[in-house]
């Protein structure tokens, strides 16, 4: 059977050559994986890249135990995605960071009070996504340890002063450094201080730039704080699935994370990959759905999918 790799395949093998840094490998190749249709004439594609991408984290921990001392500037991974926020002094970073996650990091009215990466835990719904605050990011300081964590995360929020005569130069800024640094990451663009800030200023900025909340952290809104999370949520493309056994009702307090585009196939092997083999229906249920539908192995997982599987 023929592989029938999409172009986008190719795109991401030729970025993969040109680049020496094993975490951004590792991200590209996790990227064409999971790109790669899911079917018999790509299993041996599927098993080249897995493995790659094993050899490589194994290097990176090699790489890690072999620095002395503690690490202060790299994050774990938590939670069902990881957000850095970034953006200039006294944007309001940190600010933001302690609305979203309840969290009680310092924040103090001079420029750099946060001195070192600080991650927090954002509930939305059934999940946890984590939120991590950093220093200001400006053309002065823009440190290689903030380029690797960036690289890293699944998603970037740049926060922005409205109030800031500034503000286009600054976003150009931000964006000029990561456009060095080679991330092409999507960016969550955000204004805060809205409250001091007139409705025709407010309405300028939207349509002048890049920015697509308003929000004020000394003055906030439940309604904005909702929206805001349910936009990062939807631009971290992942999908929560529920495994049920039959006749059971499913765990909705801890479903499986997976990115847009995964397939059934992928679920089965991180509940069982023993299943695989012997697997031979599973019943979907949504709640648009007024009966179960049977779909099979290259079904795509959506958001908020129940499966039950038969072997």
């Amino acid at each position: 059977m023929p592989a029938n790799l999409p172009p986008q395949f190719f795109e991401l093998q030729k970025k993969l050559k040109k680049t020496s840094e094993t975490e951004e490998k590792i991200l590209i190749l996790k990227e064409m994986l999971a790109i790669c249709p899911k079917h018999k004439g790509t299993e041996k594609v599927q098993e080249d890249l897995k493995r790659k991408i094993a050899k490589l984290k194994k290097e990176v921990q090699r790489e890690k135990k072999g620095k002395r001392g503690i690490d202060f500037y790299t994050v774990l991974r938590e939670g069902a995605g990881q957000v850095v926020i970034i953006g200039p002094p006294n944007s309001g970073k940190t600010s933001l960071v302690n609305l979203l996650t309840r969290s009680q990091f310092k924040v103090a009215d001079y420029p750099f009070s946060t001195t070192l990466p600080q991650p927090a835990m954002m509930p939305f719904e059934n999940i946890q996504i984590q939120l991590v605050d950093t220093p200001p990011l400006t053309k002065e300081f823009c440190p290689g340890w903030m380029k690797n964590l960036i690289l890293n995360c699944d998603l970037i929020l740049a926060v922005f002063d409205l109030a800031d005569p500034e503000i286009e130069n600054k976003i150009k800024e931000i964006e000029e450094i990561l456009k060095n640094w080679k991330i092409e990451k999507e960016v969550l663009f955000l204004g805060n201080k809205s409250d001091i800030l007139e409705k025709e200023k407010q309405r300028k900025i939207l349509e002048n730039t890049e920015i697509e909340f308003l929000i004020s952290t000394k003055k906030p809104e439940n309604e904005k704080i909702s929206k805001i999370k349910k936009k990062i949520f939807e631009k971290l493309k992942i999908v929560r699935v529920y495994s049920k056994k039959p006749g059971k009702e499913p765990d909705f307090e801890r479903p499986f994370i997976f990115k847009k585009g995964t397939k059934l196939l992928d679920l089965i092997e991180e509940i069982n990959p023993q299943i695989l083999s012997k697997f031979k229906k599973a019943k979907l249920f949504r709640k648009n759905l007024p009966h179960p539908k049977i779909v099979g192995k290259e079904y795509e997982l959506k958001d908020e999918d129940i499966i039950e599987i038969h072997n």
